[in-house]
Formats: structure tokens, sequence, C-alpha cells
């Protein structure tokens, strides 16, 4: 028996971690905390299209699973450049410049968060630009924030 509610307890547990990274994820991309993933990519930002107007929930339920990934591969990024450094610069994924200035060691690192990022964004279904049009929509539109939140919680 007390195995068993240990279990339980387990994936509470672990479902309450989901959660909590998911929500600083959405917090992380609403304030622009975490770098944006448009690799060598036009800025379309400030153009809205007819089909940026309105989230799916097919496409909020990708894009809410994308920044549960990215935000695990984010934390562990974050460390690793932190032990090299002790600190982490401010990185832009769009931004080669700023990734080529860094040192070789971290560098990799970065590189391989920014693909990885992008690749987490495509295997679940989305494009870069339908990603960054969605964080847009989020940070800017209260209904789609909701959209996300509720998004969230049913991964937990």
């Amino acid at each position: 028996m007390m195995m068993i509610k240990l279990s339980r307890f387990h994936v509470q547990g672990i479902r309450a971690k989901i959660l909590c990274v998911s929500a600083l994820s959405a917090l992380g991309i609403l304030t622009g905390s975490i770098p944006h993933l448009t690799l060598n990519s036009a800025h379309w930002i400030g153009t809205h299209s007819a089909s940026a107007q309105s989230i799916t929930p097919e496409e909020m339920g990708n894009y809410a699973r994308s920044l549960v990934a990215i935000e695990q591969q984010r934390s562990q990024a974050y460390q690793e450049v932190e032990t090299i450094l002790n600190y982490v610069p401010a990185i832009d994924c769009r931004n080669t410049d700023s990734v080529n200035q860094l040192d070789r060691e971290v560098k990799a690192i970065v590189v391989n968060y920014c693909e990885g990022s992008k690749n987490l964004v495509t295997s679940n279904g989305l494009t870069i630009q339908r990603f960054n049009e969605i964080t847009e929509l989020v940070k800017t539109n209260p209904q789609s924030e909701q959209q996300l939140r509720e998004a969230l919680s049913r991964l937990q």
C-alpha cells in the first residue's frame, strides 16, 4: 500500500513540476527572457496576417508542448553555460553575431540549444514563423494568453 501512495505522490510531483516549468516557460516567453528561435529568419514581428489573429486548439496544444520541451533544454543549456562562464549572457538565437562572439565551448552549447529548440517546435507540428506568431499573440492578446494557460494545464 505504501508504495502505491508514494508512486501516486511521485507522479503528482512530476505533474506539478511540469506545470511549474510550463508556467515559467510561458512567463519567460511573455517577458522576452527566453531567446527567440528564428535562426536567420526574416523579422516578421510587427506584421500580422489574418491567420495570426486566431490560434486553433491544436496549434495551442502544439505550442504548449513545445514550450515545455524547450524550457527543459533551456534550463540545461543555462546551467552548462553558467558553469563555464559563472554567468549567462543575453543570447538571441536570431542574432548570429552575438552567438559567434561566444567562446567555442559556450557557442557549441548555444547552437545546440537553438537548433534543438527549432527542431522541437517543428516536431510539434509548428513552423518557426507560426511559433513566433503565437508567441506575439500570447504576449498581446489576453484571450490567447488564457488559451495557453489552459493548454499548459491540460499537459499537467
